[in-house]
This record gives structure tokens, sequence and C-alpha cells, in this order.
């Protein structure tokens, strides 16, 4: 695909998108006060001090999901070495994949439970991995190659064997109230009440058949403290025995603060922000307490809530409004633990658009619509031409990609997908700040036109998908568009138009871009 700007040009479109877009949340949050009619949905202004240049979470095309430990029983994804040559190497070649930025699951020292997110000392890395100046020599090699880098962690339970929970264990069986106490819950009965309540958004379901709180939820007795510790997550010990992971106590203040330590510790080794994973699972969190020691230290980086906006309860704008972050996993395109709840899988499989097109607006646009981004995992369609096709259907409809899956399944973008995804990176229509709208075709049953708009204005995108599996031809309604003229992105020759349609010529599952003046 035709690269039509200059680099020169592309900076300016991105200061003059920021700088756009600053003024115009500014004008709106001046109209509100007047008014004192500001909804929840407002957006939020750009933070102080904010660059030119847009977020880098706003124009990256890709992601990918990696760790440091090797991929085994436990440890599923795709391992990333500390050693600067090996590094190097892996970065290089994912970079020439159009995947610009890495995701580095649970980076401190962890046991057996979740690919390592029950954290044993959350200030130092695995044994036989390296040191944290070795990580943050890899992250500084990670910038050198002009990509991002951030970690994906747990904060609401450690494992059994963690170095606080040993310690907390140790004095409560002494009878000694301490900082390490106050990490947990701690009673002296089976049957005391739960120890914090639930909202709409905090200390959610998972809508999982036959899920049975009473068989997770509950007081579990330690030996070594002869107490009863608060348990929500079951998970496996060293020897792999199955056991019951304490939760961290967000009634108080005292783990709040340790948690908000820990996340300034991990941004001062260099990362470019943080996915939390299920804080809506917190026992004890509320949105002040999100705002105070979560987000807040996180300020503008990139942030993600790992499961809000997914138990249908909890309305994704809240998390960009109330919680402050950046990102959302767009769950509007599916939901992995809910096997019925997948509209882009099942829109590509059966030829159906349309059901992409409504998962989008319920969820991406009104995201979007508040200051928000998303990214999505790439789905593993077992079908090369869906594959291509589920993969330029997430690039563009504004979201980041997140090759997310483990070692042995989607990894690597599918044939074509490079070029789209450096397409997107550098066309600010394609950022995820841009906007969509639907535009009608000659057969909207299989195919589906979408305009994509810049957030500043500078650039507007032409879409066209394919759904079919045989080619097609379809007219495009470009009646609903004010442009008089329309090139092919790929090599910038000028495309007619008879009476207000657009004739293109569609391979199966196949899709066309252009650029629309």
């Amino acid at each position: 695909m035709r690269q039509s700007r200059s680099a020169s040009e592309r900076e300016a479109a991105r200061a003059k998108a920021w700088s756009r877009q600053t003024i115009f949340v500014t004008i709106a949050l001046l109209y509100c006060s007047q008014l004192s009619s500001c909804g929840a949905e407002s957006q939020k202004p750009a933070p102080s001090g904010q660059h030119a240049e847009l977020p880098w979470y706003v124009t990256t095309a890709a992601i990918h999901r990696m760790m440091l430990k090797p991929s085994t029983k436990y440890w599923r994804f795709e391992h990333l070495s500390i050693e600067p040559g090996a590094a190097e190497a892996q970065l290089k070649e994912l970079h020439a994949n159009g995947i610009t930025a890495i995701e580095i699951f649970a980076p401190e020292e962890g046991g057996n439970s979740y690919d390592g997110l029950d954290a044993k000392n959350r200030y130092r890395l695995d044994s036989g991995i390296g040191s944290i100046e070795d990580f943050r020599r890899l992250v500084k090699q990670v910038h050198s190659l002009r990509m991002h880098v951030i970690a994906f962690q747990n904060l609401g339970y450690s494992s059994e064997q963690a170095d606080k929970f040993l310690k907390a264990a140790d004095d409560e069986r002494a009878g000694r109230n301490s900082r390490e106490t106050e990490f947990f819950f701690w009673s002296d009965n089976a049957d005391a009440p739960p120890p914090a309540i639930s909202n709409s958004y905090f200390f959610a379901r998972p809508a999982l058949p036959g899920y049975d709180p009473t068989k997770n939820e509950f007081w579990q007795w330690s030996e070594r403290a002869h107490k009863f510790y608060w348990t929500r997550w079951p998970g496996f010990d060293d020897q792999g025995n199955r056991v019951h992971l304490p939760q961290y106590n967000w009634n108080g203040k005292t783990w709040p603060e340790e948690a908000e330590k820990i996340i300034r510790f991990w941004l001062s080794t260099g990362i470019d922000g943080m996915v939390l994973d299920a804080v809506n699972w917190y026992a004890g969190i509320d949105w002040q307490k999100n705002a105070e020691f979560l987000t807040g230290p996180l300020n503008d980086k990139f942030s993600q809530p790992e499961g809000g906006g997914a138990f249908h309860k909890d309305d994704p704008v809240g998390w960009i409004t109330e919680g402050g972050y950046t990102n959302l996993f767009d769950y509007g395109l599916g939901i992995w633990w809910e096997p019925e709840n997948h509209p882009l899988e099942k829109a590509v499989r059966e030829g159906n658009p349309e059901l992409l097109e409504q998962a989008l607006r319920n969820y991406h646009d009104r995201v979007v619509a508040v200051g928000g981004t998303l990214y999505f995992p790439v789905p593993n369609m077992k079908d090369a031409a869906l594959q291509t096709l589920a993969e330029a259907l997430i690039a563009g409809s504004g979201d980041m990609l997140c090759y997310c899956a483990p070692a042995n399944e989607i990894t690597r973008p599918a044939p074509g997908i490079p070029k789209l995804l450096e397409f997107k990176s550098e066309h600010a229509a394609l950022y995820q700040n841009s906007t969509r709208r639907k535009i009608p075709t000659s057969d909207d049953a299989h195919a589906y036109a979408i305009l994509r708009a810049a957030a500043d204005g500078s650039e507007r995108l032409l879409l066209v998908f394919n759904f079919a599996s045989e080619p097609e031809e379809v007219r495009v309604d470009t009646g609903a568009i004010r442009a008089s003229r329309y090139l092919d992105a790929d090599g910038g020759k000028e495309i007619s138009r008879e009476r207000d349609e657009l004739a293109v010529k569609l391979s199966a599952h196949g899709f066309q871009i252009y650029e629309v003046y």
C-alpha cells in the first residue's frame, strides 16, 4: 500500500492532531461547566505537560505478548530473551512484521499459577533469568529500536510462598501486627462474612457456566498462621499441588500504598505502561483507590484494567471516565471465557458483516468517543483466508492488534498483514483515536465499507471488505461521503465514479483501501 505522505508531513499531522484534540476538549469542558450538565462520558482533558506528538498507544499498530520465562507447562507465552544479542534478533524480527510494541507478562518472580502472576517477590526477576538491572537494559534496548514495552501484572493476589505472605503468616501466629499482616485478610473463623462487598464494577463474577463462588471464594486455613485467610483464586504450588492464593486487602490503605510503590518501581525501569490483570476482582477496591494508587502513578501512560468492561453490568465507558484508564481490551469483539460471545469470529465465519458493525457500535465507538483506546487479541481462525480477513478487520476497526496467544498459536501476522500494520501506523485515519462510519454498498450482506477519519481531520480513508468466499464487485454509495477524489492507497491511482457510486473489485475475503479527498 502506498504511503502518500512524507515522514515530516506525518509528524506534523500527529502534532496537529494532539493540539486540536486538546483545544476541542478544553472548549467542551468550558461549555459543560457553564451549563453545569457534564455527564460521566465527557472526554478527559489532555494531561498537563503532554508532548505535541500523540501517545504511542494511539499510533502503534500491533503489540506482542511475551514473557521472560521459557515456555513450560505453567508458562505458555513466547519467551523473550534478556540476553542482548538474542533479544535484538527477536525484536528486529517483530519490527519487520509490523509489531512495534511488546507486553511482558508477569515479569517479577512468580509461582506456577496463571503463567506466573502469583508473585513471590515483586521487586526482582525469577532466579536464573537475570537482575532488575538486566531488565532495565532490556527496556533501553527495546526503546533503541523505536519500540515500546509494557508489563502485565496482577495486584490482587500473591503466591502462598510470597515473602510478604510468609512473614504475615508468622506475624499472625505470633500475635504481632505488622505492615505485612495488613496486606491480607485474616479471620479466626471459617464462617466469617466475606471481607468486601461487590458493586457493578468491582468484585464482579464471571458468567461462567456452573461457576460456584463457594468453591473459590472462602476463608482458607493457614497452618503456618493458625488463622484463615481470604482467597478467591485457586492455583498451584512449586510441586504442582492445588493451592488457594491469598487475596490482597484493598479495604484499607496499607496494601494500596504498597501497590502504588510496586507500580512506581516498575515504571522506574523505563516501561511505557501496564496492564493490571483482573482489577475488578481486587477485594475492597473502589474508584477513589483506583485513581489514587493505580491510574494515578500511571498518569497518561498506557494503562489497561484487564477484565474491565467484560462483565455486562460494568459499562466500558466508566473505566475511561471514572477509572482514568487509557486503554481497554475490546470485549465487544469477544469475551474469551464466554464461548458464545465472539462477534468478530462469528461475523467472519458466517460471512455476516452486520454482526461486526453492531459489536463495534456498542463497545468500541463508545470508548473512543470518551477519549479511550482499545486493543484486541488476534483470534485463531484456523483458516488462512479467514485469518487474514480477521486481522485486517481489527486493524480497520481502529483497535491495536495484540498477538497475545500462547507460543504454539497465533504469534505473528498473517500473510499480507505486516504491510497493513505498517500502513496503519503511518496513517492517522487508522490510529486508535480515529472515528469510523459505515457506508452503504450494493451488497451489505457480504460487503462491508467503512469511512475512517483522523481525529484532527487531516485525512480520511475508505476501507471495503469482502466477507464472501467468492470474488465480488460491489458498488459503494459515495453519495454518503462529501468528497471529490478517491485514490487507490496501493499505488495512488485516482478511481473514477459513476452516479455517486464507486465500483470496487474484491477478491475472496479480500479488502481495498482508498484515500478520500
